[in-house]
This record gives structure tokens, sequence and C-alpha cells, in this order.
């Protein structure tokens, strides 16, 4: 058959020179120039089987507070990884499925998405990645088909494409995390990623390596809702980054300003007015109605503060607000990679009313009220209802300034508790006064193996003997010691055993145990397992005494009132006593819910184990010391002991620290820690002293009565 025969036959049959250059032209095209934005709003589509409310053309306008971040992701932007700290339901999976497309559309390379579970990785691929694909036409022919015949096509967790391909993981096994290298790096709700993963380490760290190959060329997006304060990955990534907030135009004012909480307002009847915020620049009401104006207005505006101290306002002008906008990773924010902070307020099919009914429900329901710290308010929850930065603590110590190894003129009593590890003693020493007053005086490590060496249980021993020089000249001893039996327990009871002012102390860890309990006695035996003495050991119940030593620290960073009154239960420090390191044993440790230590676990059967009522736990950050806290602790313990034996009121520590400095007058800080209770009834006041009338011979108070 010729050619002409040919064309005879099939008279619609295309030239085929003119088919060939065609396919070369459209092949030479150069690629278009669209950022990741652009390219979702032409070729996406969104799926029905997606749950989403709305299905079809993918529009920006719905979210546009996604622009920037998901912008951030274009191989030419200069950002490296992006951190969204966002609340739930605010489109985190869709910036993963809006540069899924592209990638494999515009820039095809190596990708992975990683999920917590595995059941979380499938439903991701069923829900949201393959409906994606299938309902976009310019990407369905990219990507090949799921086939389990053919074993060069896709499959649920791993999608193949000319150019890449994409590998969907769980969090919880360590063998999708191995062998391959990546360019693109998405992770969705870290906070759930357990821990470590057998063995290896976290499984953050693990995918992260997978990049080293491609080094400032590759990507990573992380998203998640926040965890437990001090222990959040995305809060600490957040708190790393430029710190960007979402400011939106006020309706009456247009003064640029960020949604925040404490803004919102109830419902009120009398002016009719539905849940609404205030505009913190006019008081004006912004209600539900004001929402798609605002937000497709409004701003990302990086709030970290610059090296020189500025701080950026929480609210600008319309006219200042390019001012404050800087794009990412550039001029004052080329320091720092680009972190996202979006609470609930911002999403667009969230009523204002349900948001605030929900917090209104949460107020007494802990497991509720943590769900709307971390789904709706985007913030990591505290358990403990107070974290305290060290650097904080550092800096009112600064700002104090107050003397070491001396006696505060308001403190009447001296109490010191030693920490035994295995390269030493550490040995802390407490004055008290009233209203739980407490100020480090003294301290210092004793080096040497306690379990092996007697060098420093003698320097120990020379320490106790120790006095303090109060504000009458005089000096004062230490009024009660602790030694902790943790470790090198034999030890410690030989120690205390002839001392009677030295308690052998051991914490105990359950919760509503008093502070220092009664004592059970404890036998000393010799090598032969003869017994030769005894020793009482002492309970301390340590979740309420580490609750009120981090109430205590949490006061000190408050700092005093204006009236100069510092808050009941207050730590201080010597200036030279607490530095950085110091500070950070303080606040090594975070209370936590059991049920969350449940879920770091990759072990199903240890998350069945933990008990549906499991309550909270005090936990050491991985990686710090808690030395000086488990000292200051036991030095807490004892202090409430001296006091309550003593019954000391108001009245009674005035005259013990009359007794204590040697002076007439009370201390002019004294009467600074007075009782601030409103509800308090008034004190009677005192009948004049008849100077003919003999005096009624006062009561010394010794160490033990």
């Amino acid at each position: 058959m010729t050619v002409h025969d040919i064309r005879a036959r099939f008279p619609h049959l295309p030239d085929g020179a003119v088919a060939l250059f065609k396919g070369l032209a459209a092949a030479s095209r150069p690629a278009e120039e669209l950022t990741i934005t652009e390219h979702a709003e032409r070729y996406r589509e969104v799926s029905p089987e997606s749950g989403s409310p709305w299905p079809g053309p993918f529009r920006i306008a719905r979210v546009p507070y996604l622009r920037e971040p998901e912008d951030c992701l274009h191989p030419d932007h200069p950002a490296r990884r992006v951190a969204a700290r966002w609340a739930a339901q605010l489109g985190k999976s869709t910036a993963i499925e809006n540069w899924f497309c592209f990638i494999v559309d515009q820039q095809p390379g190596s990708m992975m998405i990683v999920l917590p579970t595995l059941e979380e990785a499938t439903k991701f691929n069923r829900v949201k990645l393959q409906p994606t694909i299938e309902a976009s036409k310019r990407i369905a022919h990219k990507v090949l088909p799921v086939s389990s015949r053919d074993e060069q096509g896709s499959t649920t967790s791993f999608k193949r494409y000319a150019g890449g391909f994409c590998q969907i993981v769980n969090a919880g096994s360590s063998k999708g995390l191995q062998m391959v290298s990546i360019k693109y790096l998405a992770m969705d709700e870290v906070t759930g990623y357990p821990k470590d993963v057998d063995g290896r380490g976290s499984p953050r760290d693990q995918a992260r390596a997978r990049q080293k190959m491609y080094g400032d060329l590759a990507k990573e997006w992380q998203g998640s809702t926040p965890g437990i304060a001090g222990e959040c990955d995305i809060t600490a990534d957040f708190e790393a980054g430029d710190q960007r907030h979402y400011y939106v135009p006020c309706p009456h004012c247009d003064a640029y300003q960020p949604l925040v909480f404490d803004m919102m307002r109830a419902a009120d009847r009398a002016k009719d007015l539905p849940v609404h915020f205030r505009c913190m620049a006019c008081d004006g009401v912004i209600v539900d109605g004001h929402k798609p104006e605002m937000t497709a207005r409004g701003q990302w505006i990086a709030r970290r503060s610059l090296d020189d101290g500025e701080t950026v306002p929480l609210t600008i002008a319309a006219g200042d607000i390019d001012t404050w906008c800087c794009p990412p990773c550039e001029g004052r924010c080329r320091d720092w990679q680009p972190s996202y902070h979006l609470w609930a307020a911002y999403a667009p099919k969230e009523r204002w009313s349900e948001l605030w009914q929900r917090w209104e429900t949460s107020q007494g329901d802990v497991t509720k009220l943590r769900t709307f710290f971390q789904q709706d308010l985007a913030e990591p929850y505290d358990p403990g209802g107070v974290t305290v930065e060290w650097e904080k603590i550092v800096d009112a110590v600064r700002e104090a300034q107050r003397p070491s190894r001396v006696l505060p003129p308001w403190a009447a009593l001296i109490v010191s508790a030693a920490d035994v590890q295995t390269y030493g003693i550490k040995w802390a020493v407490y004055a008290i006064g009233p209203r739980d007053q407490y100020q480090l005086i003294d301290r210092e490590t004793f080096e040497g193996s306690p379990d092996q060496s007697d060098e420093p249980w003698i320097s120990l021993a020379d320490a106790l003997q120790r006095t303090y020089r109060t504000a009458g000249g005089s000096e004062k001893a230490i009024d009660l010691s602790g030694v902790d039996s943790g470790w090198a327990t034999d030890r410690v009871y030989r120690f205390c055993s002839g001392r009677p002012n030295v308690y052998a102390l051991d914490g105990r860890e359950p919760v509503g145990l008093p502070w220092l309990g009664t004592p059970s006695k404890r036998d000393i035996k010799d090598q032969r397992k003869r017994i030769i003495a005894k020793v009482m050991l002492y309970p301390v119940g340590l979740f309420d005494v580490k609750t009120a030593v981090t109430a205590a620290l949490a006061n000190l960073v408050q700092g005093a009132s204006e009236g100069g009154q510092w808050p009941r239960n207050t730590i201080h420090f010597g200036a030279d006593l607490c530095d950085g390191a110091f500070a950070k044993e303080l606040t090594a440790e975070r209370l936590v819910d059991a049920d969350e230590e449940a879920r770091a676990s990759v072990s199903r059967r240890a998350r069945r184990l933990i008990k549906p009522k499991a309550g909270r736990q005090w936990k050491k950050v991985v990686g710090q010391a808690n030395d000086w806290f488990d000292a200051t602790v036991y030095a807490f313990a004892l202090g409430w002991h001296l006091q309550s034996k003593r019954r000391l009121t108001l009245d009674k520590w005035a005259d013990l620290v009359r007794d204590t400095h040697g002076v007439v007058e009370e201390p002019e800080d004294l009467f600074a820690y007075a009782d601030e209770n409103p509800f308090a009834k008034p004190k009677p006041e005192r009948k004049p002293v008849d100077p003919d009338k003999p005096k009624r011979p006062r009561k010394r108070w010794g160490a033990y009565s």
C-alpha cells in the first residue's frame, strides 16, 4: 500500500511532518513562570470525595492566608524550611496537595510525605491525594496509575511520575524513612510523631537526613497543631523562625492587627451583639460578617524582635503597613526561616459563636481545655498552668541584685538540702521568711564519687557548720538540713544517722502526699549484714512540692506589685548564685499528661495499658540536668516542715525575725509581705502599752520547739 493509497483511505489523517514539528514546538516551549498558588488556581481541581465544602476549581480567595506560606515552597524562593503552627481545618494538608501538583507538573523531583501513623498515611492518600490526582486533568495523565500487576506503576503509598516519585510514609516506622534521597519533604501533624523510632532517633531528624544530598536546593514543609508546652516540636520551630502573624484591617478605622483571643467578647443581648471582637485601636465591634473582606486584605507580619530590641506593634496604621511588611528571608527577616501562627478565628467556615461556646464548655474540663488550646488557639497546652523560661529568671535576678551568703532582713529560718549524684553532691541553702518567701543564699558542689570517696561527705559535713550574718551583725546557723537518699543510699543513711538536724529524704511521686511525711526506721548494716545503727527516713511528696517550686519561680518572673509587695510563695536568688546553667536546671522539668506520654510511644500495647483517667506527672526535659531543681524541692519540703511545726502566723513571724536579727525596729521590707487578701478580716488595733505594767517574757523558738 502506497502513501497515496493510505491518504485516499484515511483522508483526515494529519500530515506527519506537521505532527512532528508541532510536538517539537510543544516540547521546546518554555515552562510557565507560575507560583505554587497560581498553578493551583489554574490547574488544580478539588475532588468532591475529599470532603471539601468547595469542590471544583481551587480558589485562593477562600483561604487567602495560604498564599504566602505555600509560595515559599517554590524552588526559586530563598526559604529552605516553612513551619506552620496552625489550628485544625485551616488548610495545612491543602498546602501539601498544591505543592505535590506543582512538583509533578513544573519541577519533578523526589518527594516524601510523612504522617504520624500508618492509618493516617493511608487516609491521606485515599481522601486527599489520590482524589486530587484523579480530578486534576493536568496532573492525572502525568502520574502513573495505581496497578497491582504493574511493578512500574504507582501504589497507595508510592506515586511515580516522570522525573521523580512521591513516597507516603508513617513516622512510626524507620523503614520508610531510609534508603532514599529526598528533595522535597512534607511533614503533617508533627506533634503526633513518636520521639524515637526503632532506636534511630526522631523521625523528623531521620526524614531530614534524606535531604542531605540536595543541600540548599531541598525544601521542607511542616504543618501541625501544637502539643504539650515544653515538648512541642512545631512550637520550637515556630519560635526559631520569624514568627509571622496574620494582620487584618479593622472595618472601622482600617488599623491592621492580628485577631487576638483576649479581644474576643461574649454576646451582648442588651446591645443586640453576637460574639464579636473589639478593635485594639478604635474599640470598634468586629463581627463574623467582616471576616471575608478582612482576611482578603490581610498581611503576614513577622513579629520576632530584632537584635536591637525593637518590637513589632500589635496595631499598625494602614499607611504604615508597608513599613512593617517584610517578605520571608529578606530584609530584617533574612536571618530566619518563615514560621506562621494561625488560629481558628481565621477559618472561613468557623463561626465565632461556636468558638466561644467551645471555650466556655472547656472551663473546668482538662481534656476539653487541652483540645481548645491545641485545636482552636493553636497554642501548646501547659497542664501545669505555667511554663517558666530560664532566661526570664536570670533577668529577674539580675534586676533585683540581692546579696548572697547573708540572711535577708525579712528572713528568720535557714534550711539546706543536698542532692547526691554520681559525680558529687550539690548543696543549696535557702532562707525563709513570712508568706512563704524563699531566697537562695548559698550553694556549692562537692566533687567526688559519693559511693566510693569520703571527700564529698567531709566537705558536706563542714558546710553544714556554716553560719550566715544577720542584719543585726550576729550569726545564724542552719536550722534543718536534708540529704536525698536516691543514690548511694547506704552512705546517706550513715551520714544522717549521727546528725539529728540532718534528715535522710526519699522522694515519692504519687499525687496528694504530704510535703514531708511520717518517717520510718531504716537499718544500717555492716559488711556482715549486722545492724549497727538506725536512721529515720522522711518521705517527700514530690508532685505538690515541685508544683509549688515552679509556681514560686513564676511569681519571681511576674515581679512585685506597684506597691512593692511580692506574691505569696515567691523564690528569690542571690545575684551571683543564679547564672544561666543554674536557671536551666531549675526549669528542667515539665508537668505533662500521662496519655500524651503514651502517644509518644510506638508500641500499641503500651498505649492500651495507659489508664483512661491517667493523671499528670512531672517529667524531666530530655538532655537537661535537674539536680538544682531537686535540691530546691527538698529545701521547700524542709521549710514547710519547720513552719508547720511552729505554726507561724504573721505576728509570730515578726517576733521571730526580730529575735533573729537582734534589732528593735522591724526591717523596712518585712511588712512588704503583708497579706493582700481583699476578703481578709481587718486586724484589731493594738491597745497602747502601759509602761508601768510588768512585761511578759517572750517565748524564744528553738530549732525544734
